[in-house]
């Protein structure tokens, strides 16, 4: 993350033509928004292996042999579970990831994002 920079000193005019004071301009520091943020969220099927989740989510979202079981049986219990929160575009290619693994594989896996 970027350190915000230090507030600028304001900008000083010469005085008007008329001789009149100096004419002090204060600058605004800009605000940024954080990036919104994505959940990839993996969605059950009756056809995929649970061996084959548990080794998607280690290979593509370097969960821990522990870690991707319990998401692989939230998946399975729940119907769907969060593999992760990214901003959008690492989500985006996440979900191609994903499908384009499943697909090589010949599993039915579907994979989506949402907004968190």
């Amino acid at each position: 993350m970027p350190a915000e920079k230090p507030p600028q000193p304001p900008v000083v005019q010469p005085p008007n033509e008329d001789g009149q004071g100096a004419v002090v301009a204060e600058r605004k520091t800009a605000r940024v928004k954080p990036p919104a943020l994505y959940q990839v969220v993996m969605l059950n099927d009756d056809y995929t292996p649970m061996e084959f989740v548990v080794m998607v989510l280690q290979e593509l979202f370097q969960r821990d042999e522990a870690t991707a079981t319990q998401i692989m049986l939230k998946i399975h219990h729940e119907g769907r579970g969060v593999c992760g929160v990214y901003t959008k575009d690492v989500a985006a290619t996440k979900v191609e990831m994903v499908l384009t693994a499943a697909r090589r594989a010949g599993h039915p896996l579907q994979c989506i994002m949402e907004a968190a």
